[in-house]
Parts: structure tokens; C-alpha cells; sequence
């Protein structure tokens, strides 16, 4: 399970610091595992942004979703990494920041299918890597909360330590 870690507000805020008030990370979960259109936002190596919607799956706190290998956003993830997986809701939302490498593994891919099947009614064909592509988006922070009076519940998660400087309280 990610750390659970709370920024720091400005005093003259006057927000809160109530646990019983975050965000928790079941909640969250639930979130990325129900949501059906994610955005996905990407940056070239040159750091021109895109954004794009795309179907995907939440499994065992790993985001996957496929696309074409020649798209933006598949040249973008080739060349960086570094990609932003944000669901829809902007109210109650998650969003997570992370890094995207293709997923090979053929047990996985056999899992996924059956997931794509079940939470689409799609059953995508991967059997030709230079006409789709899957990547694996592996978490380095989720970012959740919702409104109203988003400040006083909103959280991050940490799936892995990052130099806090002091500055965040953890649960």
C-alpha cells in the first residue's frame, strides 16, 4: 500500500488537518478501477505536451492501456517516459504521475485481455507490437481529493520514497 502524505497549506488557509478527513487510499483505488475513459497526458522529448483519452485498466496498483506505436503518444512515451494518467471526474478525482514502459509479459497480456473484455465488451488483438502497443504506467505518486473544501482532504500517495524536505505529514 503507498505511503500516505498530506502538503502543507499556508496557515492564513486556516485548513484543517483532520486524518478523518483524507482521502483514503480505498477510496482512491476505487477511482482508478471503476473510471472507463482515463486521460492520459504525455510530453515529447523537445517537451511539447499532448493530452489524449484512452480506455485502460487498474490492476494490482499498476495502470495499463494500449495504443498505436507510431501515435503521439506512443512516440512520446518511447522517447520519455514520464506520463500523467488522470481520470475524468474533476470533483472527485485522482491523477497519477508516474512512468510508462511497454508491457511484454505474455501471462500478463493474457490477464489484461480478459479484463479489457469484461469492463468494455473489446477483446483488443496484441499479437503485432508495431500495431499495438501496451504500456504499463507504474506510480510514483497519486495526487486525490474532492469538493467541496478540496484542501481539507486532499492527499498524495507515495509508491515510492521521494525527499520530502519536512514538509509533508504522513499517516
Amino acid at each position: 500500500m503507498p505511503r500516505r502524505i498530506r502538503p502543507m497549506f499556508p496557515s492564513e488557509w486556516h485548513v484543517p488537518n483532520n486524518p478523518k478527513l483524507w482521502i483514503t487510499w480505498t477510496r482512491a483505488r476505487a477511482k482508478l478501477i471503476g473510471e472507463h475513459v482515463y486521460w492520459i497526458s504525455s510530453s515529447s522529448r523537445q517537451g511539447i505536451p499532448h493530452a489524449a483519452p484512452v480506455w485502460g485498466i487498474w490492476k494490482s496498483d499498476v495502470f495499463y492501456f494500449e495504443t498505436a506505436p507510431n501515435s503521439v503518444k506512443g512516440r512520446n512515451l518511447r522517447a520519455n517516459p514520464a506520463v500523467v494518467v488522470h481520470i475524468q471526474d474533476g470533483l472527485d478525482t485522482v491523477i497519477v504521475e508516474g512512468r510508462a514502459k511497454p508491457e511484454t509479459h505474455p501471462a500478463v497480456l493474457r490477464a489484461l485481455l480478459r479484463e479489457y473484455d469484461r469492463k468494455y465488451d473489446y477483446r483488443p488483438d496484441w499479437s503485432d507490437s508495431r500495431a499495438q502497443v501496451v504500456f504499463r504506467v507504474q506510480p510514483r505518486i497519486v495526487h486525490a481529493w474532492h469538493t467541496p473544501r478540496m484542501h481539507a482532504n486532499l492527499v498524495n500517495f507515495i509508491f515510492r520514497e521521494e525527499a520530502t524536505s519536512g514538509r509533508a505529514r504522513t499517516t
